[in-house]
């Protein structure tokens, strides 16, 4: 191997909990937004436009003339370009690796450009670096024991996630699955910045699971696909089969929840109208499964939760909340626990949860 280079493997460590390299990914926005490696920063050598002309002259006139233009395109933007790397290698306290698609041409000009500044290029690029990421996650689920968190809608799984991984953080894994998708899993569960694509989804799951090889996974019972993103065979398959814990909460803590993280935090963001339009659009994605009357009547109590006086109001969010989930999320649950298989390791409140892990993982 050319010294210039390093492998996937060094850039993501087995177990390392950070990458050991500062990867700077030159390939153009588009093909970023498509598949970003997790932690790199995009410094692209050339632009949208600029690789789509790039790749036409490639494939109608070849290598050679493709690389000319592309020097010819860069030429208005090199000192610039340069500038940008050289700022990112010094502020870095790791060494910097440039990656491009399949870690050729474009790394290896800008490695050029930066004359004799000590960086390396990703031998095989992004392409390598996520096949080398996806292959060590099937290994590492496969692996890994895993304890799923289940429970009613608005029970707290997610908070209860992360502090089980504080009771006993060493070689546990606390897989946010919903966090790493930036969707709660629900008609309600989007966010203003919307989602990654799958690849980058993939690829944040797997960099997250590889640096922590972790002895136990925990993760949240869900659906297929979070939003639209699609959770991989092994691991929904995985949780399927796996013990769960039942997470417990009074239906005032759950309705109270509910509220503040779809009705208050919004509202800390975003006006009351958008808020609220925003929440009667998720509500019209159910009307097949709540029936004409039942949404009318959310609808009608939201209606009159939107007023200056009572939108910051559990009390007045409660009813529509509250039907909700009677009519709606728990049947959906009590039919698929129904259905379940799995053994069950524990159930109680997030308290009581907590101290059974500890006890168990002898802490």
């Amino acid at each position: 191997m050319d010294p210039a280079q390093i492998a996937p493997e060094d850039v993501f460590p087995l177990g390392g909990k950070t990458a050991a390299f500062q990867l700077l990914d030159v390939r153009a926005p588009v093909e970023v937004q498509n598949s970003a490696i997790p932690g790199a920063l995009s410094l692209p050598i050339l632009g949208d436009e600029e690789r789509a002309a790039v790749g036409t002259c490639y494939h109608e006139h070849g290598n050679a003339a493709a690389v000319a233009l592309g020097v010819e395109l860069t030429a208005p933007h090199r000192e610039a370009r340069v500038e940008s790397w050289r700022e990112a290698v010094a502020a870095s306290e790791r060494p910097t690796a440039f990656a491009c698609w399949r870690g050729g041409q474009r790394s290896g000009i800008a490695t050029q450009w930066l004359g004799d500044l000590n960086v390396s290029r990703v031998q095989g690029g992004t392409k390598a670096l996520r096949r080398f990421l996806m292959t060590s996650l099937a290994s590492q689920v496969a692996q890994s024991d895993m304890l799923v968190i289940s429970g009613l809608t608005g029970c707290g799984k997610t908070d209860l996630l992360h502090e089980l991984e504080e009771v006993v953080p060493q070689d546990v894994l606390a897989l946010d699955l919903e966090g790493l998708a930036n969707h709660r899993g629900s008609a309600f569960g989007g966010f203003p910045a919307g989602q990654p694509s799958q690849q980058t989804f993939e690829n944040e799951l797997a960099a997250t699971v590889h640096l922590a090889a972790p002895r136990k996974t925990l993760i949240e019972d869900e659906a297929r696909f979070v939003g639209r993103v699609e959770v991989p065979e092994y691991i929904y398959t995985k949780a399927q089969l796996s013990p769960v814990i039942i997470l417990q909460a009074s239906q005032a803590e759950r309705v109270a929840r509910i509220i503040r993280e779809y009705v208050f935090e919004p509202t800390e963001l975003y006006s009351r109208a958008a808020v609220r339009q925003d929440l009667e659009l998720s509500l019209n994605k159910l009307a097949k499964r709540l029936g004409g009357m039942r949404l009318a009547e959310c609808l009608e109590a939201l209606a009159f939760a939107d007023h200056e006086e009572r939108w910051l109001s559990v009390e007045a969010h409660a009813p529509w909340v509250d039907g909700l989930l009677l009519h709606y999320y728990d049947k959906f649950y009590d039919r698929a626990m129904t259905r379940s298989t799995r053994p069950i390791a524990f159930q109680g409140c997030a308290e009581e949860v907590c101290a059974w892990f500890a006890a168990e993982n002898g802490y």
